[in-house]
């Protein structure tokens, strides 16, 4: 694993936002011991709230949410901050559409590498 390199002043904050609750909470176990630093929201609303009180670097967004889809909530967020990357994750068999608001996508269940890498990738390219 490639941890968060000790250099910079502060690691990334990352938004995780997914309504299945232990998936999240893995998620930002996996992260934070990465030494990323993570917030959590159970729906795109909630999501949203944080992303515009925070300096978020990266939103991790299930595709399939109550309410909101991960995709509609990418959309709002890049009209805010286009800067900030967005990964959508869904169990879905094909990828949804409107995936050109996301700068990433990873069907659930990949290895917890390639999760990390994605979002090693999206962060430093």
């Amino acid at each position: 694993m490639n941890p968060v390199p000790s250099t910079a002043a502060q690691p990334p904050l990352i938004l995780c936002i997914g309504d299945a609750e232990v998936a999240l909470r893995v998620r930002k176990l996996l992260l934070g011991s990465e030494g990323y630093r993570v917030l959590t929201a159970s729906s795109g609303e909630g999501g949203m709230k944080l992303f515009k009180q925070n300096p978020i670097e990266l939103v991790v967004a299930d595709h399939f949410l109550s309410g909101k889809t991960g995709i509609e909530t990418a959309r709002e967020m890049k009209h805010l901050k286009p800067e900030v990357p967005m990964l959508i994750v869904s169990a879905a068999m094909e990828k949804p559409d409107g995936l050109e608001f996301a700068d990433g996508f990873l069907a659930k269940g990949e290895p917890a590498q390639v999760f990390l890498d994605a979002i090693a990738h999206l962060l430093h390219g």
